[in-house]
């Protein structure tokens, strides 16, 4: 199916909805989040415990924080927590569903090292522990910004909550100024940007992203949505390392060269990076290599961390338009989850 045709009847579960939506997710849940009353906390180390799109909230926003918050701001993907957590430590379970059973694990963690923790949910268990006061936390109502109900479809919905809760315990100032220029930015941006001919550059190829520092975890964000929404098979590498990793390792086997390599080129890269990016693409045409570029446009680094996201999600979608495929259900997830006796999300 082509990109110009009605593609409405593939996409029952409104995931085109929901990624218009992005903008007004945030906005949504921000405020929700910022409502909510926290007493005062004091701690010297924050970690995050999430899984999927509830990780990549707590990602980008580690990217954001990185120059300028002074305090260990850790994301933690897995089951139970690390050993150096102590009462010292604010663990925030960010889970969409609020019962992902990893961040779960991570609570009776915390409890046993007398964190402090504060929770993050639609509902579920950690909703639960929020709504009757075993734990201080916010839960968070998309109303119809995330139709679907899918968490791959709804990183804003993570991402407000998860900003507005560090605005409301003083972690970063409460900048509703800054959030909302870079909301209005990307939706300018998204007017003209070339998500529909990138995702028709990348059909049939491997899609292999490059990003730099600060916006790793918004590309660790847009791979996901790529992986989920798309179901294309799609990695992603950081710089400056990737250049000690895969300049030697990029022509075998034969099925290497079915790949694509996008480059997400930002003004906040260092400039070594920068002038790295240009030596790659310089080596990989020279290697019979196909590289493209997309130039991140917005002007903070929170701007760009939505926009690169943001942009990765519709290109994904897209992609699974060119497959001619539902980009909703999730089949294999469900199995998975069945076959550990877990709720859905």
């Amino acid at each position: 199916m082509g990109l110009n045709e009605d593609y409405t009847k593939l996409d029952p579960s409104g995931v085109e909805k929901a990624l218009i939506s992005f903008p007004d997710q945030i906005r949504t849940t921000l405020k929700q989040s910022l409502k909510v009353h926290n007493p005062e906390l004091k701690f010297d180390s924050i970690i995050v415990s999430g899984m999927g799109g509830s990780s990549n909230a707590g990602k980008i926003v580690q990217g954001i924080l990185e120059d300028n918050y002074t305090k260990p701001f850790v994301v933690y993907n897995d089951y139970g927590l690390p050993a150096w957590v102590n009462n010292k430590t604010l663990v925030i379970l960010n889970s969409y569903s609020g019962n992902t059973e990893e961040t779960l694990s991570g609570y009776e963690i915390a409890k046993t090292k007398g964190a402090q923790v504060i929770g993050i949910a639609t509902g579920g268990k950690i909703g639960e522990m929020v709504k009757y006061g075993q734990i201080q936390g916010a839960i968070i109502d998309p109303k119809d910004t995330n139709p679907t109900g899918f968490p791959k479809s709804g990183l804003g919905v993570s991402l407000g909550s998860l900003i507005g809760l560090l605005f409301s315990i003083g972690v970063t100032s409460n900048n509703n100024q800054e959030s909302e220029t870079a909301l209005q930015e990307l939706e300018e941006i998204r007017k003209s940007w070339n998500a529909k001919e990138m995702a028709e550059k990348l059909h049939g190829f491997i899609p292999v992203l490059f990003g730099g520092r600060p916006l790793l975890g918004a590309l660790n964000a847009g791979r996901n949505a790529m992986c989920e929404i798309s179901r294309n098979f799609t990695e992603f590498y950081d710089f400056p390392e990737v250049n000690h990793v895969l300049v030697e390792a990029v022509g075998k086997p034969a099925g290497a060269l079915q790949k694509k390599y996008l480059f997400f080129e930002s003004k906040f890269n260092h400039e070594r990076v920068k002038l790295r990016y240009k030596i790659t693409k310089d080596i990989f045409n020279e290697q019979g290599l196909q590289s493209t570029v997309y130039s991140l446009q917005s002007s903070t680094v929170l701007g760009q961390s939505l926009e690169l996201a943001h942009y990765c999600a519709w290109v994904g979608f897209y992609l699974s338009i060119l497959d001619n495929t539902d980009p909703g259900p999730e089949p294999w997830i469900l199995k998975l989850k069945s076959a550990l006796a877990q709720p859905v999300h």
